[in-house]
């Protein structure tokens, strides 16, 4: 549950850190989770094969950057949860989907998840940026990113950067900002965070991150959400009550694994369901596009 406090001065900021919000059992089974799939990443971008020549589920979810001498780093990871039920069940957790409600109220919708990855010596930066495109037309609520830190976060492994309360603005001119003030950008800060923190973000916010030339890992996993309205005029209502479904799918998935003893599912009141989701379902759910603003 948030406090009156944090909404306000996520309302306020257009971001909030929640500090030690995630058990570090879940944080170990999420840290060994990553490393499954990394391990199982394409070698390179527009490969179709990992690094023992297996073939790659949906090799497109894996994104790269370019580095000196033409090496391929892996940078991102998307659609996770049709790659890790440990993902997926980390996606019905009570608490983040409480902290969602208490921001967006109960009628709220998956957006998107992703998995951006700072490899030691090698993390790409990521420019600066407001997340989406703006090209629906809608400016000010543009959904909210909740980014678990499965390792320590610093201004030395590349750490967030935002511009608090540049949430307000709208539509940012960001090329014009970095041409007259260069990379560090005036009024920025640095959000360190530990393992298990959540750092919740306003995709509207101005915010970005340099490279990792550390030794340290560094990776956040993504979780978004939306008010349901906000994209009502946007995705056909099919394609939401699509999305919609991956949140009892995930609750009923994280109940029926026995790792959370004593727990309290969630409530998603927007779409109450107990029934269970066939395989095929649940293939063609985790793989429903996002609903990108």
């Amino acid at each position: 549950m948030l406090s009156r406090k944090q909404i306000h001065a996520y309302r306020e900021n257009g971001f909030l850190v929640l500090r030690a919000f995630i058990s570090r059992d879940e944080i170990d089974r999420l840290r060994k989770a990553v490393d499954r799939m990394v391990a199982g990443a394409p070698v390179k971008r527009g490969a179709e094969h990992d690094s023992l020549d297996r073939p790659v589920n949906h090799p497109k979810d894996f994104s790269f950057t370019i580095r000196n001498r033409g090496r391929h780093v892996l940078n991102r990871i998307s659609a996770p949860l049709s790659h890790s039920m440990t993902m997926l069940r980390a996606y019905g957790n009570p608490k983040l989907l409480g902290a969602v409600e208490n921001l967006y109220g109960p009628d709220f919708v998956p957006f998107a998840e992703s998995i951006v990855i700072k490899l030691p010596e090698n993390g790409a930066a990521f420019a600066w940026h407001q997340d989406g495109n703006f090209k629906t037309g809608v400016q000010r609520e543009r959904g909210v990113n909740f980014g678990i830190y499965l390792y320590r976060s610093t201004e030395e492994n590349g750490c967030l950067y935002v511009i608090p309360q540049s949430h307000k603005l709208g539509k940012v001119d960001l090329k014009t900002m970095v041409e007259t003030h260069g990379q560090h950008l005036p009024g920025a800060i640095p959000v360190p965070a530990m393992p298990g923190d959540v750092v919740v973000h306003s995709r509207n916010l101005v915010h970005g991150s340099f490279t990792n030339p550390s030794k340290a890992l560094r990776v956040t996993v993504y979780f978004g959400y939306h008010v349901r309205q906000t994209v009502e005029g946007a995705f056909t209502p099919e394609h939401i009550e699509k999305r919609a479904k991956v949140i009892p799918l995930s609750v009923r998935v994280r109940a029926e694994s026995g790792l959370f003893p004593g727990e309290t599912r969630y409530c998603y009141q927007a779409l109450q369901t107990d029934r269970p989701f066939a395989l095929t379902e649940q293939a063609e759910l985790l793989r429903t596009p996002p609903l990108a603003l």
